[in-house]
């Protein structure tokens, strides 16, 4: 999750320096952090998303966990609350964590 913020931040201050760069979005950070990561790595055939054949890896996340740190007044849509996890969210957010397909957390 630090990584994409940092990512997100570093990428916005280099945008107020040079004109015309785009910053990442939100978007950005996740795709880097999954499949653009995988892909880096050439381990796209492996990793980095959900299709079938590949390892299953991935987080379980509740943003309405007591005392978290995700605020939600009102309606949200679903990217509303993704982009509210990529910002705000932590391991108090995370109900279960699964790696190669094997529940770790």
């Amino acid at each position: 999750m630090n990584a994409m913020r940092y990512a997100i931040t570093a990428s916005t201050a280099l945008s107020f320096s040079k004109k015309g760069y785009k910053p990442l979005n939100y978007f950005d950070a996740f795709y880097l952090a999954t499949l653009g990561g995988a892909k880096a790595l050439s381990m796209d055939d492996k990793i980095g998303n959900f299709e079938v054949g590949k390892e299953f890896d991935a987080l379980i996340v509740d943003l309405d966990v007591q005392n978290g740190p995700v605020d939600i007044f009102g309606e949200h849509t679903a990217l509303e609350l993704f982009q509210k996890f990529i910002f705000t969210g932590d391991d108090r957010n995370v109900t279960a964590v699964y790696v190669a397909g094997n529940k770790v957390k």
